[in-house]
């Protein structure tokens, strides 16, 4: 059986890394996981919630062709065939932000500690990006990996946090697993 040998070898060590350095936090999530599609839904039971218990995450966003000049997509066919490919990859994290009731609003106090919090998170994040691009396993990734901007997540359900990408040259592996099996 054959297994994605480019994506997920790259989330599960970004996922290890952050695990690594959220656990260096005052509170650590709770989650700290891989998840797929499109976004990540912050997930609610009867008995949990993910938002409050504290999510981080790695999500795979998207591979491409980038032979030539990493982190660009191939525009025209490689000479010799896909060499590489550019992966970008999501971390995230979540927390509970401060609600009121129908008689205050959160404190200043409140917020501030929700946004320490998700600058804490931050951080953790840009140390992840460190530890990933220094891991034994990548040989020199530091100089093929791009950050991206971290942004913050809409206030919605009760939830504050923030997401940054990182893209990241890989090599064109699946060809040598082509072809009928024998």
């Amino acid at each position: 059986m054959a297994t994605d040998p480019l994506v997920m070898p790259l989330a599960r060590e970004l996922l290890a890394c952050l695990a690594q350095e959220v656990e260096k936090l005052d509170s650590p999530p709770k989650y700290v996981q891989l998840r797929t599609g499109a976004v990540v839904d912050h997930l609610i039971s009867e008995n949990e919630d993910e938002c409050c218990s504290g999510l981080a995450w790695v999500r795979p966003v998207t591979f491409f062709p980038s032979s030539s000049a990493f982190p660009a997509q191939d525009d025209t066919p490689p000479p010799k065939g896909v060499v590489a490919w550019a992966v970008t990859l999501e971390i995230g994290a979540i927390r509970c932000a401060p609600t009121g009731d129908e008689r205050s609003i959160p404190t200043a106090a409140q917020w501030d500690a929700v946004t320490q919090a998700v600058m804490d998170d931050a951080a953790a994040m840009r140390r992840a990006l460190c530890c990933f691009g220094e891991l034994p396993e990548g040989r020199g990734r530091i100089k093929s990996m791009l950050p991206g901007p971290w942004l913050p997540l809409d206030l919605s359900g009760g939830c504050a946090g923030g997401v940054m990408t990182v893209t990241v040259r890989g090599p064109a592996c699946d060809c040598a697993e082509a072809g009928p099996t024998s």
